[in-house]
């Protein structure tokens, strides 16, 4: 038997008889409490209890008596309310998965001691989906005319994956399936992660009949559980953890959950009281059940051991069916039905093949109260809960077979060579410094459950081996967001990192200095106070020997920006917090705390060695932070999801003993959400600034990139678009300076006709920004940077599935 459960997942259709029940006794696992396996190739980790999908008034709609009054009326559900009754009910995990907004995550509120806080997003327009353990929000572009449906779906699946983030599909009774009609043009969506197979606000039994018409189509994805919270008013039959998402991770940390999530190694149930259930598998019969649902397993063929067994256990289910399912599902009926009269029972079954794409799974019904607001109140049962399904797969893997395949990846050399990574693995947001014939690369990388800073020296003398990598985070497993300068022999990294405590998440901004051209580094140095969150690092030079970084922190409740020029300056200083409003806000409404953020800051230091920060800021929106709008009395509600009015700021020090100046509009525009931006200085000395943009819409609407010129940080010219094509979508724009002075922009754009996202570049030019020219041809290419004409970008080009290899690798262009 061949067994790879790291890349596979597949689910057979056996058949067993109900007679064939064989009574037996397991150790269980309980929230909190490790598993004891009985073998030493079983799963080993712990399982724990959470949400996917929770609201708050964030969201626009996001309580009571917002959605009763059309968004008119004061909310009643801040973040603190919803993350409170978690805890109080004895969840492990939770995001906050506001509509289309990253706002809820720069609340001073978004903070737990006893609950690890996943970011969260429901994103796209239609159909919904859930993001999880992204970095800003995901956004939901328009398709280009003629294209399929769901391309704009796919391509955010895509760009979800380049951050090693989790994509669910939401209520797919509400916008991917009809059991009328069946699966639409959006269940053609590859590379789906969790599905909601019962969300409380809709029809879970529905939600499963798409489910199984996916995996029957060669789809792989575990499924999960949601409760859509939105109305506190509906505690507790509607809240957190009603219905649970139980995950199998490795430890208790927010990388392990995301990757139990997308190994599909989840049961859902009504509460975290239960019902509980699991359904494991022994393929080859040694005794040891070395498959948990949401794992494929690989055989030679379709003859297994006499001994082959599925074990099915229940927890606090007395007196329910639990009823066990093999392909194709629910219209063939159960393979076995057993009723528990223990409060802990385990049963086994054995395990035969009749196909070579087959699955497993375990549903628990009982009487009494509905499980969905949709749900059929004249069925006997109502779901109580279910396990994700073992796949069995004879010789390969399954492929997904829909109804609208997708185009055939582009081919082509680009000369794109690998820096950092590797097969099945995620390795992202890179960044490059070039030192005379030094290629400096920086890279996280997600390994063993663990989010590490990885450095990689590239000699000057084509030796592309020369260096395997250091890891610079050393034994944490928390490190994100690297940033990299160098100057001769010196160089300095700098990132977030919370040493492994995330309750509640604390990072700090943590500094590396290598004096001999990468090949050792002295011990960390750590930058920020140890108050609130420190995140977003960026770094300049600012004489060839002083680092300057810059990093967003929420010490005073809202993010500002704050600046230290290392080994120059005593401590950071915040140059954002002049000229902006907080508002404590009022009890009797959620939403009337303001608290404007500053994010994302990109650092550049002038040649009179005067210094220029510019970052995204949403002080001059009418309610910054919270999507939609409330209008004043006696005006018309305006309502809707619509982003914050962000806009790019930048602030001055205009040499080494002058005070920061006050923040200065660089966007300056009220009808746009302007985010992301990166500085640099051109062989005159003019600042350019590169940002992304987009119209104050909810959805349906392409992000592009706009720039704008300084000669001295104060005064910006009127902004340019760059690279411009209305029927696609650029972002993450990154600026470097090319050996002629000119400054060069790089981003990653949906424009190509594979749907892949690709890297795109234009330069400044005397007359103004050339046309965009394409640089990355096979598969994906994201999340660029650029220094000296070196590119390095993440790309998914080795992935060998469409779905269930998340293999991200950073690859060199130069």
């Amino acid at each position: 038997m061949e067994l790879d459960r790291r890349q596979f997942i597949a689910v057979g259709g056996a058949v067993v008889a109900a007679a064939g029940l064989l009574p037996g006794t397991a150790a269980w696992a309980d929230s909190g409490e490790e598993r004891k396996p009985g073998g030493h190739d079983e799963p080993k980790g712990v399982w724990l209890a959470g949400d996917t999908h929770v609201h708050d008034d964030h969201s626009s709609d996001g309580s009571a008596p917002r959605q009763l009054s059309d968004q008119r009326d004061p909310g009643n559900l801040p973040v603190s309310d919803q993350i409170g009754y978690a805890e109080s009910v004895g969840l492990a995990f939770m995001p906050l998965t506001d509509h289309r907004t990253f706002d809820q995550h720069w609340d001073p509120l978004w903070t737990s001691n006893r609950l690890l806080l996943l970011t969260g997003e429901e994103a796209n327009g239609s159909p919904h989906a859930i993001v999880l353990g992204a970095v800003d929000t995901v956004v939901d572009g328009a398709n280009p005319p003629g294209s399929a449906p769901f391309r704009h779906v796919q391509q955010s699946i895509w760009d979800a994956h380049a951050q090693d983030a989790v994509w669910s599909i939401a209520h797919p009774d509400d916008g991917e399936y009809t059991t009328a009609a069946g699966p639409n043009e959006n269940a053609s969506v590859q590379g789906v992660d969790t599905v909601e197979v019962w969300n409380a606000s809709c029809d879970p039994d529905t939600e499963i009949e798409y489910a199984e018409n996916r995996w029957n189509h060669g789809f792989r994805f575990g499924a999960v559980a949601a409760s859509d919270s939105h109305f506190k008013e509906l505690r507790p039959a509607s809240a957190p953890g009603r219905p649970t998402t139980w995950v199998f991770a490795a430890e208790r940390s927010v990388r392990a959950i995301l990757d139990a999530l997308k190994a599909g190694r989840t049961t859902v149930s009504l509460s975290p009281d239960g019902p509980f259930v699991t359904i494991e598998a022994d393929v080859d019969g040694d005794g040891r059940f070395e498959a948990i649902g949401g794992d494929e397993v690989i055989v030679k063929d379709r003859h297994l051991s006499k001994r082959a067994t599925l074990r099915v256990r229940a927890k606090s289910a007395v007196g329910m069916r639990v009823l066990v399912y093999a392909a194709p599902g629910r219209s063939a009926g159960p393979v076995a039905t057993f009723v528990p009269t223990k409060a802990n029972q385990t049963y086994l079954l054995p395990l035969t093949l009749s196909g070579d794409h087959t699955w497993y799974r375990v549903e628990v019904r009982g009487p009494g109260e509905l499980s969905g607001r949709d749900a059929d109140p004249n069925l006997p049962d109502q779901l109580r809960g279910a396990t994700s399904p073992v796949f069995v797969s004879v010789k390969r893997a399954a492929e997904a077979a829909p109804e609208i395949a997708l185009p055939r990846p582009a081919s082509g050399n680009d000369r794109a060579s690998l820096v950092l990574g590797e097969q099945g693995g995620f390795a992202g947001f890179a960044d490059v410094a070039v030192a005379g014939r030094v290629t400096h690369v920086v890279a996280q990388v997600h390994e063993d459950h663990r989010t590490s800073v990885v450095y990689r020296r590239l000699d000057g003398h084509g030796d592309k081996h020369a260096d395997k990598g250091l890891v610079l985070s050393d034994a944490s497993g928390t490190a994100r967001a690297p940033r990299v300068v160098a100057s001769g022999d010196d160089v300095w990294v700098v990132w977030q990192d919370a040493r492994g405590h995330e309750q509640p998440h604390r990072p700090e901004i943590y500094l590396r200095h290598s004096r001999n051209g990468g090949k050792s580094f002295d011990s960390a140095v750590k930058l920020s106070n140890g108050k609130g969150r420190a995140e977003q690092p960026a770094i300049a030079l600012f004489d060839g020997r002083h680092p300057v970084v810059a990093w967003a922190q929420n010490t005073s409740g809202a993010f500002d920006v704050y600046v230290q020029v290392v080994g120059v300056d005593r401590a950071p200083v915040n140059i954002s917090a002049a000229g902006k409003v907080i508002v404590a806000g009022t009890p009797d409404d959620a939403r009337s705390p303001i608290h404007p953020a500053s994010l994302f800051p990109s650092v550049a230091v002038t040649k009179h060695r005067g210094i220029v920060v510019t970052w995204q800021d949403n002080r001059f929106d009418p309610d910054a932070g919270w999507t939609g709008h409330t209008p004043p009395a006696g005006q018309p509600a305006s309502g809707g999801t619509n982003p914050d009015n962000w806009e790019i700021l930048a602030a001055v020090r205009a040499k080494p003993s002058a005070a920061w100046g006050t923040p200065v509009r660089v966007s300056a525009n009220d009808n746009a959400a302007d985010r992301h931006p990166d500085i640099a200085v051109d062989r005159d000395g003019a600042l350019v600034v590169i940002w992304e943009t987009k119209a104050l819409s909810a959805s349906g609407a392409n992000l592009s990139l706009r720039a704008s010129r300084s000669t001295d940080g104060k005064t910006w010219s009127a902004a340019e678009t760059v690279g411009l094509d209305p029927n696609a979508m650029s972002q993450r724009p990154r600026l470097g300076v090319d050996s002629d002075g000119s400054v060069r922009a790089v981003w990653y754009d949906s424009r190509s006709a594979d749907w892949r996202w690709k890297i795109f570049t234009a330069r400044r030019a005397a007359s103004g920004w050339t046309p965009a020219v394409q640089l990355s041809t096979r598969g994906n290419g994201t999340w660029p940077a650029i220094d000296n004409g070196t590119v390095v970008f993440t790309s998914d080009r080795a992935a060998e599935r469409t779905q269930r290899d998340h293999t991200q690798e950073i690859y060199l262009i130069g």
